[in-house]
């Protein structure tokens, strides 16, 4: 949902209730509007209020302090969804430390990493999030919702009685559809949080227009940067898909970026990354994953040499999904610690790297829509590819990458 869209279905009292689960869930600076807004449902309130939002709960207290019947639909109203509770976080793996710079925001309350696993996980509140019931559509403004069917109460006839049956038999019916519309909806979305099942994340097609047009000097046919110079005489390939908002990107770089690093200047291995924007949705409307990606390939293609070194300074310098992100001047201050040269450090100080953005979009595209690309999860950050074959392999072992490629060499 776009920030617009919610603005307007916060200060519309007729928004669906599936739509305010929505915006709560999208932007947590419009959940006191929501905790005010005359639709928002029992179970969306009471999760609400157990998020500790100061905001939020003076608005649930002005809601509760108002006349009999403000803020809730008027009855009878549908049953509306229990919120999803989520299995445990798996056991956290220990990553070597780094030095983090002044401004950076080091990731919290993420769950940890599960080995062979390559989904990102959203940042949760502590409460669960209430999912709608239905596949999220584009809202329209003003627009009415049916809150269940109305039935007049009364003595109940044989015609009622007929009427009774048949309403009942076309609700089913309903819900079958909507079941089945669901289980569609999920097979096509399906995927790790981080490549957004259908909804906050993923870089959607229909946010910007996908375009091959300016490539970097350095891109490959597939859409990836070489790391240096890329010796094409190397035994094996690596490609490395991120999101440099990614908490998970930035613990495999810490593990395996020296690593990689070695392998490729002994000319052991051809690295190539993959810079795309999943993650634009948590980085307050900043467009931080695509401003990020953006920069990597201005990097590469104006200065190619430090592109690896800028590559790492972003990960290690990586924001918390949920702020802003870094601005352009900090990104530029990342290129310059990174050995970038003063004209391209500059440039990217003046957000020149738009240029790139619709290059990111149709790398983003790719990607995410590459069946082999996908893991039981479907597609996420980050995906490991050896030789054109994704590889599942626990990368929290420093040694397990290095072992997959040398056994591939030989």
């Amino acid at each position: 949902m776009l920030r617009d869209e919610a603005l307007r279905a916060v200060q519309d009292p007729a928004a669906p209730p599936t739509v305010l689960a929505q915006v709560a869930g999208e932007f947590p600076d419009l959940r006191p509007q929501v905790a005010a807004h005359p639709g928002a449902y029992p179970g969306l309130l009471s999760w609400l209020a157990a998020g500790g939002d100061p905001a939020v709960d003076a608005a649930l207290a002005a809601r509760r302090a108002a006349p009999a019947g403000y803020g809730a639909p008027t009855p009878p109203y549908a049953p509306q969804p229990q919120p999803y509770t989520p299995a445990p976080p798996a056991a956290a793996h220990p990553t070597p430390p780094y030095a983090a710079p002044p401004y950076a925001q080091q990731p919290t309350d993420h769950q940890p990493y599960a080995p062979g696993g390559h989904a990102v996980p959203q940042p949760q509140p502590a409460p669960p999030y209430p999912h709608p019931t239905a596949p999220y559509s584009p809202y329209a403004p003003g627009a009415g919702y049916a809150v269940g069917p109305q039935v007049a109460v009364g003595t109940r006839s044989s015609a009622q009685r007929r009427a009774r049956v048949t309403l009942i038999s076309v609700l089913a019916g309903l819900v079958l559809v909507l079941l089945v519309g669901v289980a569609a909806f999920l097979a096509a979305g399906g995927g790790s949080p981080s490549a957004e099942p259908a909804g906050p994340g993923v870089a959607d097609p229909s946010e910007g227009q996908a375009s091959d047009a300016g490539a970097p000097g350095s891109a490959t046919p597939n859409h990836g940067l070489l790391a240096g110079a890329g010796d094409e005489s190397a035994p094996v390939t690596v490609e490395v898909y991120v999101d440099y908002m990614c908490p998970i990107c930035g613990q495999f770089e810490a593990v395996n970026g020296e690593s990689l690093a070695a392998l490729r200047e002994a000319g052991s291995v051809r690295v190539v990354f993959h810079p795309i924007a999943i993650l634009d949705r948590y980085s307050q409307g900043s467009q931080y994953s695509t401003r990020a990606a953006s920069s990597a390939a201005l990097v590469a293609d104006r200065a190619p040499d430090a592109f690896q070194d800028f590559h790492a300074g972003l990960l290690a310098h990586q924001p918390q999904e949920g702020t802003e992100g870094l601005s352009d001047a900090q990104i530029a201050d990342v290129a310059r610690a990174a050995g970038v040269p003063a004209d391209v450090v500059a440039e990217l100080a003046d957000g020149g790297a738009a240029e790139f953005a619709p290059w990111v979009a149709t790398a983003t595209q790719a990607a995410t829509s590459d069946p082999a690309l996908a893991g039981p999860r479907g597609f996420g950050t980050p995906t490991i590819v050896i030789d054109g074959e994704r590889w599942a392999g626990d990368w929290s072992d420093a040694q397990s990458l290095v072992q997959a490629i040398e056994g591939t060499a030989v």
